[in-house]
């Protein structure tokens, strides 16, 4: 916790909230809250929707911005917007509890040159209580929600955030930045279950965006490499390293790197890399020897293998 009180938390760290001192109004709530598993938000501006359910592959960042004119929104929303290409694996939305109309004017001030900064409503701050973003703050002659950062991971769970202790308190986007690497390479708390190689190498070194890019397994060289919360990857081309690297999640193997038959009754079955299968943008591998191949039984039945599979690896590696 730094020491000018304002709120920061991470999954690490599930401590509860400490009191705001000063002349901000008191409050204590749960750092992570249960996040909704999906929501819909939409924009009064161009009537685009964001959905959390179709970012799966992707970081979302949520920013619960106040009510009324704000000029401290509006600094951090274009400096986000601006700063964001270099994170395009994350998808930053914006959030004001205003009205339609409201959202549209202050949209206009955002967006100046060639930006066009999506600002979404949260009606009435719903989405912000779902979210246990606390209340109580007095600005602008309106009690609202005080300003809020929350980061959600690849799997929509909530990873991190920041609240501050009065409107001109945000969490820069260079603060983001530094903690998104962090996280990034940070092991993951399933690691000790995922199928892995010496040095903790996925996919007996195989390249996976491969399975993406070409359909195919392609070995990967180990001068081209990266890692992923605690896994390292090898890859055919700098072209699919740049590709992993702009959206992680979307091309790490389901189950740990397990075979995704064996893994519908609760058990850990090798792999070949090169039996594999994409469904729904989800890489599944199977196990392919003596003993047959599995692939072929998943077929038979795979919407219901599917679910009994993703039960299963929650029950082993809690993912």
């Amino acid at each position: 916790m730094n020491d000018h009180t304002s709120i920061l938390c991470t999954v690490a760290k599930p401590i509860s909230f400490l009191m705001v001192v000063g002349a901000a109004a008191l409050f204590s709530s749960l750092c992570l809250q249960a996040a909704p598993s999906d929501f819909t938000v939409e924009s009064p501006v161009d009537g685009k929707t964001f959905k959390l359910s179709e970012a799966k592959g992707k970081y979302v960042a949520l920013h619960f911005l106040l009510k009324t004119e704000c000029p401290f929104c509006l600094k951090h929303t274009r400096d986000y917007a601006k700063k964001s290409a270099t994170t395009s694996d994350v998808i930053q939305v914006f959030l004001k509890p205003d009205s339609a109309q409201e959202i549209k004017a202050w949209a206009a001030k955002a967006n100046t040159g060639d930006d066009n900064i999506p600002v979404y409503r949260d009606a009435d701050a719903k989405l912000a209580e779902q979210f246990g973003i606390p209340g109580g703050y007095q600005f602008h002659g309106q009690v609202v929600h005080y300003p809020a950062f929350v980061l959600l991971d690849a799997s929509g769970k909530e990873v991190f955030r920041y609240v501050g202790k009065s409107n001109a308190d945000r969490f820069s986007y260079e603060q983001f930045a530094a903690k998104l690497a962090e996280l990034k390479n940070q092991p993951a708390a399933a690691i000790q279950h995922y199928n892995l190689g010496v040095d903790r190498i996925a996919l007996g070194g195989y390249d996976p965006v491969s399975y993406f890019a070409e359909n195919q397994a392609l070995k990967g060289r180990k001068e081209i490499s990266a890692r992923h919360r605690g896994v390292t990857y090898y890859f055919a081309s700098e072209e699919n390293k740049k590709l992993f690297t702009e959206s992680r999640e979307k091309y790490v193997p389901t189950y740990g790197g397990w075979c995704a038959t064996a893994m519908a009754k609760g058990e850990k079955v090798e792999i070949d890399p090169t039996n594999f299968k994409i469904t729904n943008g989800r890489l599944f591998l199977f196990y392919k020897g003596l003993w047959g191949n599995a692939l072929k039984d998943w077929n038979k039945d795979e919407a219901s293998l599917t679910a009994k599979a993703d039960t299963n690896w929650k029950k082993i590696a809690g993912e």
